[in-house]
C-alpha cells in the first residue's frame, strides 16, 4: 500500500464535518501561526524574527477570512437549499389540498 493510498485512506476515516474547508480553514488559523512564532522566538531577538511575526499575522488574517468566506457560501448554500426544500413541501401541501377539494365536491352518490 503506498503513502497516498494510506492517506487518503485516514482522510476518509475522518468525520465528514473535519473535512469541511471551514474547519481546515480554522485549523490553519492557529497552527500555522502558532508554528511561525515558535520560529520567531526560537531565533531570538534578531533581525529575523520581526518579519516572521509579521508573517505569522499575515497567516492568522488569511486564515481567518477564509474561514469566514467559506461558511458564508456554505450557509448560502445551506439556506437554499432549505428554500428549495420549503418550496417543494408548500407545493405538495397545496396539491394535497387540492386534491382534497375535488373529492369533497365529487358527490358520493351519484
Amino acid at each position: 500500500m503506498s503513502i497516498l493510498e494510506r492517506l487518503d485512506e485516514r482522510f476518509e476515516a475522518a468525520p465528514k464535518q473535519l473535512r469541511e474547508p471551514a474547519v481546515a480553514f480554522a485549523a490553519a488559523s492557529i497552527v500555522g501561526p502558532l508554528i511561525i512564532v515558535l520560529l520567531a522566538v526560537m531565533a531570538g531577538q534578531t533581525d529575523t524574527s520581526s518579519p516572521l511575526y509579521t508573517l505569522a499575522a499575515a497567516v492568522f488574517v488569511g486564515a481567518v477570512c477564509g474561514f469566514m468566506l467559506t461558511t458564508y457560501r456554505a450557509a448560502r448554500v445551506q439556506r437554499a437549499q432549505t428554500e428549495q426544500r420549503e418550496a417543494a413541501r408548500a407545493e405538495r401541501l397545496e396539491l394535497m389540498r387540492a386534491q382534497r377539494r375535488t373529492s369533497r365536491r365529487s358527490p358520493a352518490g351519484r
